[in-house]
């Protein structure tokens, strides 16, 4: 079972089954949030998701499709654990950084979303599926 924490460890978090999907994002929000190549995210499904300790913060902003994008941060530390998106209600984007040992190593992606917004100065993945966005 794969498990995770925030960078203070009050946050944790797990999930059963293998990820629905492994995406990198390049949007706006994820390069602002994650570093200029953006964030690699685990799509679990939400009844495979179960935080185990910690206080969350929430942030909610609007996403392309004018619904809400919610992020759950340790209301501690502030790091971004998973994110909520309604236009995505029976999924948890969980940020792969958070997952602890193997469990990052083990999550190649296989898409890359918003690649409209990649760096120049990075490459494609090989292999991954490439959006232009979502």
């Amino acid at each position: 079972m794969p498990k995770g924490s925030c960078v203070c460890g009050e946050y944790t978090h797990e999930y059963t089954g293998e990820p629905i999907g492994v995406a990198v994002c390049h949007c706006i929000p994820c390069r602002k949030t994650a570093g200029s190549n953006g964030s690699t995210n685990n799509l679990i499904k939400a009844d495979q998701y179960k935080k185990t300790s910690g206080s969350v913060r929430n942030w909610t902003r609007k996403g392309d499709s004018g619904k809400d994008v919610t992020y759950n941060n340790c209301a501690t530390c502030g790091t971004i654990m998973s994110v909520n998106a309604a236009a995505m209600p029976d999924v948890v984007i969980l940020k792969n950084g958070t997952l602890d040992g193997d469990a990052e190593d083990a999550c190649k992606p296989g898409m890359e979303i918003y690649t409209k917004n990649r760096p120049t100065c990075f490459d494609a993945i090989p292999g991954a599926a490439q959006k232009e966005t979502s």
